[in-house]
């Protein structure tokens, strides 16, 4: 019978036991037991504690984000409903949306930290570190290098200057101008936006097409085959019967 935290099955009364997990009591039966901890809903929490920063051990469950220690009448369930951790959650992929870094350590609760892909450090995850750490100069600095070559973005012999390929356009080499272009210029957003939902479920790369300068050639992977990197020629391969072929 799997009864215990590691399970979320705490003893309530003579008659029927507690899943701390899912916040429903349960009949004091094996069978009952058995078929709520083999549930889907049962299962479905469990994942969601470990995306969540909850953790339990043989004594007590804890919230790493709220460093919180749960009471003998809370779930898991009614913990992620409530205000406090839904706020932190909000905020923290707030301030990480866009910036390269990795959390999915401190909500598994391998870690209390957080990693910086582009800065290559861990950060103490709490959201004032984290707000410190994407707005230092330094990090922003490593974002905008790490967006240029994902967005098409080159330097030029003038240094105050960069080149976007998709726009054909010149901007100022400045992190403002790179992150304003790249977040807000309509021509460049809406490239993406076109060619992702083209290549969407086609196997078809455009890295290189992204990190090269004078490449002109995004590659299907099914087919094997270059194809022009532009809206027409994309169309016209994904819908071409050579390639849907592939797919059959």
């Amino acid at each position: 019978m799997k009864t215990g935290l590691l399970y979320g099955i705490v003893a309530s009364s003579k008659t029927r036991v507690r899943c701390i997990f899912c916040g429903v009591f349960i009949p004091k039966a094996s069978k009952c037991i058995e078929e709520h901890a083999s549930g889907t809903k049962h299962k479905e929490n469990i994942q969601q504690m470990s995306e969540n920063g909850i953790t339990c051990n043989d004594k007590e469950l804890y919230c790493q984000p709220c460093d919180y220690y749960f009471t003998e009448d809370d779930s898991v369930v009614s913990h992620l409903d409530g205000d406090d951790h839904e706020n932190w959650m909000v905020a923290l992929y707030d301030l990480i949306d866009g910036e390269f870094i990795n959390v999915d350590a401190f909500l598994a609760c391998e870690s209390k930290e957080a990693h910086c892909d582009v800065c290559k450090l861990n950060i103490h995850c709490s959201l004032l570190n984290v707000e410190e750490h994407v707005n230092a100069m330094s990090h922003r600095i490593n974002v905008c290098e790490e967006l240029k070559p994902s967005n098409a973005i080159f330097r030029v012999e003038d240094d105050t200057e960069l080149w976007c390929k998709l726009c054909d356009a010149y901007i100022d080499n400045t992190i403002t101008s790179v992150m304003k272009h790249v977040d807000d210029d309509e021509e460049h957003v809406g490239w993406f936006a076109e060619i992702e939902e083209l290549i969407e479920g086609h196997d078809i790369s455009i890295e290189n097409f992204l990190k090269n300068e004078h490449e002109k050639y995004a590659f299907c992977n099914k087919c094997q085959m270059e194809v022009i990197c532009d809206t027409q020629n994309i169309q016209s391969h994904v819908d071409s019967e050579s390639h849907l072929n592939q797919f059959s």
